[in-house]
Parts: C-alpha cells; sequence; structure tokens
C-alpha cells in the first residue's frame, strides 16, 4: 500500500506520496472537468455544450483513463431520478477508482443557489428572495437544507452563493443577487457559506462570480466592468472577503468579464494577489463554464486554447469547468514555455489536498438506496423564506382579505408555475435544453388562492411571451452573428383578450392582477442569465391588463413576481395594494396566498431600490452626493427605497441612543433602541442602522447599511436592541488602496428605511489613522432583549 492510501499518515504527507507518482498527465488530468451524460452501466455518453468549439475529441475512455478531477453535475444535465443519477455517478467513479493508474476519485459539483439543481429536489425561493429576508439564520438554514440534498447525490461541491452587489436591474441576473448594499450581501452569504459547507468543510461551497460581474456596461451579460479599486474594494471584494474570512469558503469561480482591460479568468493580482496572499483563502478557483477559452476566443489576451489555459493557471486557476478544452493542451503550452512544471504541480497538490480533505478516497461512492429529497423540514424552511420575503410596497387597508373575498384573478403569471421559480432552477433549465416537462412541481399561485378563499374567479387576460424554447442567438454572443440572424423577440403583444378577461371577473369584490416576468437563461424568458432588458415596464402588455383592471373601479391588489422590480405606470398610486412576491419556489403560492388572507403579516424588506425611472439607473441607496447630477436631474432617485416595506403591524421606535459620543479607534460604537409593537397584530421590524462619513480623504456614499436586526415582536410587546459596531467597519479604501480607518465625525443613524430614519447623532472618532489587519472586525454584532410581553 502507498501512503496516499493510508488514512493514518496526514494530507498532506499522502498529497506529496501521490504528486510524486503521477505522470505529467495524470497531474493534467486532475486540472480538468467531463460534462457527460452518466449511465449506470457505464455506457457515458457526449453531451453538446454551447460554447464547445467543433474541434474533435478523444473517446471518453481515452478522456478518463489518466483520472479525472470533476465531473460536472451528474443529475443536474439532464432528467434523471435521485436514484438512477448516483447510480451513474457510482458508476463513474468505479472506473476512476478501480481501473485508472492511481485510482483518483472525482470531485462531483451540482448547481445549488435555488435548491439542488436535480429532478426530484426542493425548489428554493430565488436568491433574491433569500436578501429581501433580511434573516442570516434563516439563510444558514436554507444552507444546511440545501447541503443535505446535495450531498445526498453524491456532489462535494456546490456552485453557490452569487455576491454579486447589484447596481443596475436591467441586467438578467438581478434575480441571482442578493440586493444592493456590499455589507447585507456579506452577512447573508456568509451564512449561507456556513450552512452549506457544515462545520468540517465535507462540501465546498463556490463563491460568485469574482467580482464586480453585476456593474458590466449596459447591464449587458459578460459585458466589460469599468471600476477602480477603491469602488471595487469597498463595493464588490468586501462580499467575498467576508464569506472566506468569516465564513471560510473553500472555492471561489471568476465572472466570465474584463476590469479595465483585465479579464478576471486571467488577472493574478485578483486570484492570487488578493484572494490568497491578502486574504489567506485556502480553497479551490475553479473556472466558470467555458471561462478559459473565452481568454483567446473574446477577449483575445492569449492566441489560442493552450495560452488561455497558461494565463488562466498562472494567474492562481485550479480547475477549468465544465471540461476539459483548454486543460488538455497544456503540453504545448509546456513545450512554449508559457507554464513550468512546479506551476502545475503547486495546482494539483490544491486540488489533492482538498480531495483527501474531502474524505473522496475513503468514501468514493454514494449511497443510492437511502435518497429523501423535500424532506417535511426542508419544505417548510423553502416555505419560511418565501414568507419573509413577500414584500409589501403599498396597501390602502384593503389588505389582508377576508376569506369570504369574492376575488377576481387576471394575470399570466397566476396559473403558470414556472412564474414561481428562479433562473437557476431545474425545470427552467430543461427549457434552455429543449425538454418539455409538464410535471407538477409546485402550486401555481391560483392554487393557492383556491385552497385560502371561498370564491374565485380567474381570467388570464394575456401572455408574457408567444412560445418558451432555447432562443439566444449565439452563446456567448458575437455582435455581427446576432445581427444577422434578425431574430425577433417572443415577447407577446396581443392585447385582444384583456376587455372580455375584465368583464367576466368584473362581479368580484376585489381583483388581483398577476403580472410579473418569466425566469429563463440565455432569452428563454425575460429575465435570468443572458435574459438582460432595456426598460424597466413590465413585459409585454401586462401594463395594459394593470390599467383595464384599475379602470373598473374596482379595489385592485397589484401581486407582481419575478427577478426584477419594475415600474408600474401609476398604478403604484392608484392601486389599493401592490406587493413584490419575486421568485419565491415552490412554497411560494402558499406564503402568497397566506399573506393575503391575514394568517401571516408580511416581513420583506427592500433590497433593491425601485428606480423612478429608467433614466435614473444605475440607481442605488449608497450612491455619491453628485450621482443624482447638479441640477438634480428629475428622473434621479426612488420611490421604494433600499430596506423598505410595510407589515400589518405598527411598531414605534422609542429611546433610541447612541451610548458614547465620542469613541475611541479600534473600539465599538454603541447603539441602542427600543421597538414597541403598538398593533393587535404579530409582525416583524427591521431595524437598520446607517453610517455616514461627514468628511473623509476620498468621496463616499451618502449613507452605508452597518448594521440590521430582524424583530420578531408579538402585538403589543416591545423589544431593545443593542448594536455594537466596531470601528474598524467604519473604513474606506484610501489613495494607497489599504482599507483604513481615519479619525474625524461620523453621524449614525437608526432607520426604518435608508431614507425613513427615524433617529441620526453625530458620533467623534478619535486616534490616529489606522491600517486594517488581515482579520479585521468585519460584523456589527447586535443583542435583543424582551421588555415585556403579553
Amino acid at each position: 500500500m502507498n501512503i496516499y492510501q493510508n488514512s493514518n499518515y496526514s494530507t498532506s504527507e499522502r498529497v506529496e506520496n501521490l504528486l510524486s507518482l503521477m505522470t505529467f498527465e495524470e497531474k493534467v488530468a486532475q486540472m480538468g472537468a467531463q460534462w457527460l451524460l452518466l449511465d449506470a452501466h457505464g455506457n457515458h455518453s457526449e453531451r453538446e455544450l454551447e460554447m464547445a468549439s467543433n474541434a474533435e475529441k478523444p473517446t471518453i475512455k481515452e478522456r478518463l483513463r489518466h483520472g479525472l478531477g470533476q465531473i460536472t453535475r451528474p443529475l443536474g444535465t439532464h432528467s434523471v431520478s435521485a436514484v438512477e443519477g448516483v447510480k451513474a455517478l457510482n458508476s463513474l467513479q468505479k472506473y476512476l477508482v478501480e481501473e485508472t493508474r492511481l485510482g483518483i476519485p472525482a470531485i462531483s459539483h451540482e448547481e445549488c443557489l435555488v435548491g439542488l439543481m436535480a429532478k426530484e429536489a426542493t425548489l428554493f425561493p430565488s436568491s433574491l428572495n433569500y436578501g429581501h429576508t433580511w434573516n442570516p439564520e434563516l439563510m444558514k438554514s436554507v444552507g444546511e437544507c440545501i447541503r443535505d440534498e446535495v450531498k445526498q447525490v453524491g456532489a462535494k461541491q456546490g456552485l453557490a452563493p452569487v455576491l454579486d452587489v447589484s447596481r443596475d436591474v436591467r441586467w438578467g441576473r438581478t434575480e441571482e443577487t442578493l440586493g444592493e448594499d456590499p455589507y447585507h450581501v456579506g452577512v447573508m452569504a456568509t451564512k449561507y457559506v456556513e450552512g452549506l459547507q457544515g462545520e468540517k468543510r465535507d462540501l465546498l461551497a463556490t463563491l460568485k462570480h469574482y467580482v464586480g460581474h453585476s456593474y458590466s456596461e449596459g447591464a449587458r451579460n459578460h459585458a466589460p466592468v469599468n471600476l477602480g479599486f477603491k469602488e471595487l474594494n469597498d463595493t464588490f471584494l468586501l462580499p467575498f472577503e467576508m464569506a472566506v474570512k468569516l465564513g471560510k469558503a473553500r472555492s471561489i469561480m471568476p465572472a466570465y468579464h474584463d476590469i479595465d482591460g483585465e479579464a478576471c479568468h486571467g488577472s493574478h493580482f485578483l486570484l492570487t494577489e488578493v484572494l490568497r496572499n491578502q486574504w489567506g483563502f485556502d480553497g479551490l478557483i475553479v473556472a466558470d463554464y467555458g471561462g478559459i477559452d473565452l481568454l483567446a476566443a473574446h477577449h483575445h489576451v492569449a492566441e489560442d486554447g493552450a495560452g488561455a489555459a497558461a494565463l488562466a493557471f498562472n494567474a492562481g486557476l485550479d480547475v477549468e469547468l465544465p471540461d476539459d478544452a483548454c486543460t488538455s493542451r497544456l503540453a504545448l503550452a509546456v513545450e512554449k514555455k508559457l507554464i513550468s512544471l512546479e506551476k502545475i504541480d503547486e495546482i494539483v497538490r490544491r486540488i489533492l489536498t482538498v480531495k483527501f480533505d474531502l474524505g473522496l478516497f475513503e468514501n468514493p461512492y454514494t449511497d443510492a438506496e437511502n435518497i429523501e429529497l423535500k424532506k417535511e423540514s426542508t419544505i417548510s424552511v423553502a416555505y419560511q423564506t418565501a414568507l419573509e420575503s413577500i414584500t409589501l410596497l403599498e396597501n390602502d387597508g384593503t389588505l389582508p382579505l377576508a376569506q369570504d373575498t369574492k376575488l377576481g384573478v387576471l394575470g399570466a403569471t397566476a396559473n403558470d408555475q414556472l412564474a414561481l421559480l428562479g433562473g437557476y432552477s431545474f425545470p427552467v433549465h430543461l427549457i434552455l435544453s429543449n425538454v418539455e416537462d409538464d410535471a407538477k412541481v409546485a402550486l401555481t399561485i391560483l392554487d393557492g388562492l383556491r385552497q385560502k378563499f371561498s370564491s374565485v374567479k380567474y381570467q388570464k387576460g394575456c401572455d408574457i411571451l408567444t412560445e418558451r424554447h432555447a432562443n439566444a442567438p449565439v452563446f456567448p454572443g458575437d455582435v455581427d452573428m446576432a445581427v444577422e440572424q434578425n431574430m425577433e423577440s417572443p415577447v407577446s403583444k396581443d392585447a385582444s383578450n384583456i376587455p372580455a378577461a375584465i368583464t367576466d371577473v368584473c362581479d368580484a369584490d376585489v381583483l388581483l392582477v398577476c403580472v410579473g416576468d418569466l425566469a429563463g437563461l440565455f432569452q428563454t424568458g425575460t429575465v435570468g442569465e443572458g435574459s438582460d432588458t432595456d426598460s424597466l415596464d413590465l413585459p409585454g402588455v401586462q401594463q395594459e391588463l394593470i390599467d383595464q383592471a384599475l379602470a373598473t373601479g374596482k379595489p385592485v391588489v397589484v401581486l407582481v413576481s419575478g427577478g426584477r422590480p419594475y415600474n408600474l405606470g401609476g398604478a403604484e398610486e392608484k392601486a389599493a395594494a401592490v406587493i413584490m412576491a419575486w421568485a419565491p419556489g415552490q412554497e411560494g403560492a402558499r406564503a402568497i396566498a397566506d399573506v393575503l388572507a391575514g394568517d401571516k403579516s408580511p416581513s420583506g424588506r427592500l433590497t433593491l431600490s425601485i428606480p423612478k425611472n429608467v433614466g435614473a439607473i444605475p440607481y442605488f441607496y449608497n450612491h455619491k452626493l453628485k450621482s443624482s447630477g447638479t441640477p438634480i436631474a428629475y428622473h434621479f432617485g426612488s420611490k421604494y427605497c433600499f430596506g423598505y416595506g410595510l407589515s400589518y403591524a405598527n411598531f414605534d421606535y422609542q429611546a433610541v441612543e447612541v451610548v458614547n459620543k465620542e469613541v475611541e479607534m479600534h473600539a465599538s460604537v454603541q447603539i441602542s433602541a427600543v421597538i414597541h409593537n403598538s398593533s393587535e397584530v404579530d409582525g416583524e421590524e427591521v431595524v437598520q442602522l446607517y453610517v455616514r462619513d461627514k468628511h473623509a480623504s476620498v468621496v463616499k456614499p451618502i449613507r452605508e447599511l452597518k448594521g440590521f436586526k430582524k424583530l420578531l415582536i408579538p402585538a403589543g410587546a416591545t423589544r431593545k436592541v443593542e448594536f455594537s459596531l466596531p470601528t474598524d467597519m467604519l473604513n474606506l479604501t484610501d489613495q494607497s488602496n489599504r482599507r483604513v480607518v481615519e479619525p474625524g465625525e461620523f453621524e449614525i443613524m437608526i432607520g426604518r428605511s435608508s431614507k425613513d430614519i427615524i433617529f441620526s447623532q453625530t458620533i467623534n472618532l478619535i486616534g490616529d489613522k489606522y491600517t486594517l489587519p488581515k482579520y479585521w472586525r468585519m460584523e456589527c454584532l447586535a443583542e435583543v432583549t424582551v421588555i415585556d410581553t403579553l
């Protein structure tokens, strides 16, 4: 027995022994992946890849004979039962372990942003819903539940969470973000990482898309990002730094774009200097699908695939995903002296270290006989997440509705189960593959309403899309090719059925108009990866449906679902109520019905500002003072700001104070507030702490979120929340690109939202400017005390 085969030796000893036994071909095999359709009997087949070249490939057996680094989405690639998918994965692992020379097992990875992306798995709400809960502990529970399902199907790595900070809601991938505040994103994502990885870190969470992916030109997919380092560091790098240092995330995925001309997949500064040297990241950096090839094919910073592989791996990348298109050309790169054998050994050493730490050599197989997806406890967490993310924007008292309310329901999203799902859910992914599956995976909104209310009449009124199929002209995209194809948008413009639909439901007491978008990757929908937009108007003729419903004079409740906010053409002021449900997953319909009926009080708070006008975009609450223009542009601003959301309960803020008006460097600012529920309804309030640096050496935002706490307060009860804000969190990136804390005056604010500020107090931070250490205090702690109970 070799040392690497003996678990009594340390990981480092086993790694060095195995590395010493490996041929060049075996080392390179660990740096790549294969994306195949697996078969339980070993008859694995090819899977067509959108971004692949037409070059002839070696046979599958030839590609596997030296071993394999990762197997790409064995269950998420096609519609296969969990049991059969695991058996097929075991078949591949059996070949690698028993028939290759060294018997090195592969890491299986799956997508898991909104639950395990595989048939029969729980369909969680979108990442945008996660953010709107403002509940970090619930976020950790989500990660734990998803972890359970991912591990059951044999995956050792999950490609989630997304830490992109939203900046332009026209971007199709807005639905994958947690919101527009870097601290909020960092806190929520870190908790997801903790839940997904577990204490032993025996499942790898993969932070993506590193970094700045959400601030692309025109909010277009893959488009360049034009940012200086100060903005990059303070806004976009911060969540990643938090998830690495606090959450101990063990994998990161670079983004497709370039920043100021430097492609992320080829950035030694980002992948090695910042991530490994400055932050101490100890995990694997895996390519986004096809990202290495794009260094040559689109960015043109490498001559060919061999040059692209050398550039990426020298920069700090460890594993090419989803295949080995460029890794397979590393021999040529070595021959050209573009990459050294020592660098390859360094990378393979990291890969093997992770494989040993994961226990793959001792337990390469997965139990296919005891798989239990969609446990009751998991479904309960999915429901709670959907419930806590529902955000009430307007209510004239019409809500909640009595059970005997005669409800007239309109809209294309009301009876479409896919309207409840995000783009990275399994049923939506099937559309991209042109696979039809009519299986019932979730109650529709209409189903949920009919279970809750005694009288519900429904008419669709209009469509959002005329058809749903793979629709991208070319992926990832070439301007001339796309223009030449002259494809027409499948968004419906047919409003002819609206009048009759309105007439049919007009005898109702209340009209519920269900509008929004449909998630779909690469233009199979109206939002999602590669499905960017040029407007904040609702897709198609849905605005006409709202307008005609309002014209009846009946109370109208507008329910918006989907992956981005929309302007409602003035309906915000005319409707009886406006609700944002986002993409609430398989339990979303039940949560929506419970809120409408008043069984539950809405507690979601916006993590995206809703711009007044598309001309205000990019708009985010933590902008600079001069962002509004001089004089202030009429179209600038947001009607519904970051942190905003209504409840059926009323909360009174009492006795808000900053304990220490003068604070020493390296200390903490102590802030407290007493919150009283003065209503007869139980509810949840999100207490928000903002800070403004009143005089800094660089231009700072008008305010920044530095702390928050969601409080469940029963009717008539009172809670006290006490924040402890470390002075480290008052930092900025200075002219030397260092995180520093400067003395001076800071305005401390407590509010219901970023605009509804209840309390403001200026403090004086005294002492000498200091540079933050490697592990600085990144969290504002909050403690809650029960003042009295019912």
